[in-house]
């Protein structure tokens, strides 16, 4: 992020949320920066051309849409070139363009006479970004179709990974999502690398974590196409309907390697997150019409104190609104630092040693999401589960009393215990750091 955009996004965070919890914030991400190097590590030479060489036994045609409006030259070609050096070469790039100029046309002509892979519509009008890219999408002839926007770029595995996840998997995937990292204006610098989390609901809700590179199966996006009310967050809407739809999990495929190159520049959303808060709001809405339409119930979803991350406000009627659920955990505490909570199957606490007041990465450590395993001795119970949390403590319910005598080993131990029980039995867990 330019200087400029720091600037702007810590006057605006302070603005919102106080002097308070902009100290936090900064001294957070300093501390990121301390301890966590970052460097994009682009595949080898010799990477590359075993990929090129790798015969699929059943290759799918993919579709790269890109709504285009008014593109600087650089970037239109910058995305074309990540395009022309995949090593999966069965796909095609629509470019939808609504530009008012001849730029982009001019740009995409010249390199329609190096590449065949390049399909260019010319739009009657710019009608916003949700129907410019709906038109790309009813354009596209691919089997799966992959959302690009016109200032980003693709890693040369991108197309490469994508269809060995389709292949590879046990069913045909509804849609298909990468890891993703931040590139200067002029992609000499990676940054801000988003290790993303498997297919997590409540972790959706809160925000679009899964965002960039998304893959759709063309027979589902072509149903549901982007909403034009929902303009600014249209991604974030999509990919929560996709993900209502989709009959399972499995249906969701994450790709842990960086295949996206989210370009920043001074008018990006990435570079300055402020530009766009009409985004957040209408992401804010979808958040609360996909919680709406799980639940079967109006709830109410807010925005929080970081932008673009939202919380939906259960309150005590949680067990009765998501049925699914049957346990909700919180964080504990020990000399200012997270010392128990969240886990995963292993036992691992899964924000051990942050400091209270900070957010983590991304702000994972702050948001609702769904956990392999919560801590005992801080978690809500659904009552018809009672009886198996007896069967498993000997306690008649969590008593934070009875249980602050147990051992942090046996305290886990316990909770593993209770947790796996719940899951064998497809009931959810749910970390809340408000418990």
């Amino acid at each position: 992020m330019s200087l400029t955009g720091i600037i702007k996004r810590t006057a605006g965070y302070l603005k919102k949320n106080g002097i308070k919890d902009t100290v936090y914030a900064v001294a957070e991400r300093l501390d990121q920066k301390r301890k966590y190097k970052y460097r994009y590590e682009a595949p080898s030479e010799a990477e590359l051309a075993r990929q090129r060489s790798f015969v699929f036994r059943k290759p799918v045609l993919i579709s790269v849409v890109v709504p285009a409006y008014e593109t600087k030259d650089v970037f239109m070609q910058d995305l074309i070139l990540s395009l022309e050096d995949q090593t999966y070469r069965k796909f095609e790039l629509v470019i939808a363009d609504a530009s008012e100029t001849d730029s982009v046309k001019n740009i995409v002509e010249d390199f329609q006479k190096q590449f065949d892979f390049i399909r260019y519509i010319r739009l009657e009008s710019n009608d916003g970004i949700s129907d410019n890219t709906n038109r790309g999408i009813d354009a596209a002839t691919g089997e799966f179709i992959g959302l690009l926007d016109h200032d980003d770029v693709l890693t040369p595995d991108a197309l490469f990974h994508v269809m060995s996840e389709i292949e590879d998997s046990e069913v045909l995937p509804d849609l298909i999502y990468s890891d993703e990292d931040k590139a200067d204006g002029f992609l000499d610098k990676f940054f801000d690398p988003y290790r993303k989390n498997d297919f997590n609901r409540d972790l959706l809700f809160t925000n679009n974590y899964i965002c960039h590179f998304s893959v759709f199966r063309a027979e589902v996006i072509k149903a549901l196409k982007l909403r034009k009310e929902y303009d600014g967050a249209q991604d974030y809407d999509l990919i929560l309907r996709t993900c209502a739809l989709a009959k399972g999990p499995e249906y969701i495929r994450h790709i842990p390697k960086v295949l996206y190159h989210w370009r920043c520049h001074t008018s990006s959303t990435s570079d300055n997150p402020e530009s766009k808060m009409y985004a957040y709001e209408a992401g804010r809405r979808a958040a609360e019409a996909a919680v709406k339409e799980f639940c079967g119930k109006h709830v109410d979803v807010e925005m929080t104190k970081h932008l673009g991350f939202y919380r939906t406000l259960y309150g005590e009627d949680i067990f009765d609104l998501r049925p699914d659920i049957g346990a909700v955990g919180g964080p504990l505490f020990k000399n200012g630092r997270i010392s128990g909570g969240a886990m995963d199957k292993d036992g691992q606490v899964l924000f051990g040693g942050l400091p209270k007041g900070f957010s983590g990465l991304i702000h994972i450590a702050s948001l609702q999401q769904d956990v392999e395993a919560a801590d005992i001795r801080k978690i809500r119970i659904r009552d018809d589960l009672l009886p198996l949390f007896k069967e498993v403590t000997g306690l008649e319910r969590p008593d934070e009393k009875e249980m602050s005598v147990l051992s942090d080993k046996d305290a886990v131990a316990l909770s593993l215990e209770f947790c796996n029980k719940l899951r064998e039995r497809g009931i959810v867990i749910m970390y809340d750091t408000d418990l």
